[in-house]
């Protein structure tokens, strides 16, 4: 058996076509399917697409990652960990001590992190398509970040209670969800926007993006419950 990267290869994979390659290749792939995920999503790219964008054998993909869904649960992992780590720190400056802070505060310290991960712009541009893609993709793709993400979620859905104590937590949840529909189909779908602003609005412009949904996320949320919400909470 030949060895890659100084393991031997076990797999039942036509190894012997495969060329010794040097520590960069894992890597390779790794961005190539990070690429390729941003823009077509999971289920649209193969893992020869995978390998031929690395310039690679098809095979290293189940060498090193296992297939290519252990693959998306690794790029997933390696874009939500940063963004609720951010998250959690942003929350807990803006409520140390007891403080609580505004609905402003709460959903800035919420959308930013999805909007500064990455450097440079390329790498803002493919984090945000990324998480962009993979929640507009089904959930059982991603459930392996799922407690993670949940985490973080707990967190914010409990400083917007404490300053919006006249939501029903369902509520909040359903805003917040709205919130981030609204944020990713901007950004995982500009072109509509630009083409109907004649291009002086423009959701690739990442600072834009949030001096506008700031303002608008937090006026709904400072909406009243709404009426249906309350009956049926009645009824139960």
């Amino acid at each position: 058996m030949k060895k890659i990267a100084s393991k031997t290869h076990h797999r039942g994979s036509p190894s012997a076509e495969i060329r010794v390659l040097d520590a960069s290749s894992k890597d390779k792939i790794f961005r190539s399917a990070e690429a390729l995920f941003s823009t077509k999503g999971f289920r649209e790219v193969s893992v020869r697409d995978i390998a031929a964008r690395a310039g690679v054998h098809f095979a290293l993909v189940a060498y090193y990652f296992g297939g290519k869904q252990a693959l998306l649960d690794e790029i997933f992992h390696s874009h939500v960990a940063p963004l609720v780590e951010d998250g959690m720190k942003r929350l807990k400056a803006i409520t140390k001590g007891g403080r609580k802070p505004s609905v402003e505060e709460i959903l800035k310290a919420w959308i930013l992190p999805c909007l500064r991960q990455g450097e440079p712009e390329e790498g803002r541009m493919i984090h945000l398509r990324i998480i962009a893609s993979l929640s507009h993709e089904r959930w059982e793709y991603t459930k392996k970040v799922s407690s993670y993400m949940q985490r973080s979620y707990r967190a914010f859905i409990k400083a917007l209670q404490s300053c919006l104590p006249h939501l029903s937590k369902e509520t909040l949840m359903w805003r917040l969800h709205f919130v981030m529909g609204a944020l990713f189909f901007g950004i995982r779908q500009p072109a509509s926007l630009i083409a109907l602003s004649g291009a002086r609005c423009n959701p690739e412009d990442l600072e834009a993006t949030f001096d506008q949904i700031l303002p608008y996320a937090a006026a709904g949320f400072r909406a009243a419950e709404c009426a249906g919400a309350k009956s049926r909470k009645s009824k139960k």
